[in-house]
């Protein structure tokens, strides 16, 4: 009577042939699971950051020269709200705080402002001049924040905090300018 089935050996040694090939894959596995989630904290890196740059840019391209600037489009403030318009260079304005004179489409004064506040970027939008920290925040875990600014460009610079897992594995700081319109005509 022949008997249907496995026997133990057979069990066996493709048990063991099993655990040979997940020994050998399992490195492999290991590092596209850890390329999948450095890019996909990457892509949320990146996003979040180029959001708020393509904020601060079109706020600066619509930037017009006001008096409460010193006939600047655009102002840089340090940390105790002092205007800084010369610094290390000549006429170079470096803080943590931009505030950028512009209208909205029915042509009505407005001052827009990005500070850097302790660990967070926060935006405010008034009718009236203020240095007021704003009100919105537009970013957080920030590490460092600056903006520079010289001859209607306004440079600005963001560093953010990640986790300990991704130091070093994931792009964490952005640096662009703002090139106001004025600059353009």
């Amino acid at each position: 009577m022949k008997k249907s089935g496995f026997s133990l050996v057979e069990i066996i040694v493709v048990t063991a042939i099993m655990g040979i090939v997940m020994l050998i894959f399992s490195p492999m596995i290991d590092a596209f699971m850890g390329a999948q989630d450095r890019l996909y904290n990457q892509s949320k890196v990146d996003s979040r950051l180029n959001e708020v740059v393509e904020f601060i840019k079109r706020d600066v391209r619509n930037a017009r020269s006001n008096s409460s600037l010193g006939g600047e489009p655009v102002g840089v403030f340090d940390v105790s709200d002092n205007l800084l318009l010369s610094g290390k260079d000549d006429d170079v304005a470096y803080g943590q705080k931009a505030i950028i004179y512009t209208t909205d489409l029915e042509g009505n004064t407005k001052y827009i402002q990005y500070a850097v506040d302790g660990n967070t970027l926060k935006l405010n939008s008034t009718d009236s001049f203020i240095k007021d920290v704003g009100s919105t925040v537009v970013l957080s875990n920030i590490k460092e924040g600056q903006f520079k600014y010289q001859d209607k460009i306004l440079l600005f610079y963001f560093k953010i905090d990640v986790p300990d897992r991704l130091k070093g594995k994931v792009r964490n700081e952005v640096r662009d300018v703002g090139i106001t319109r004025i600059n353009l005509q």
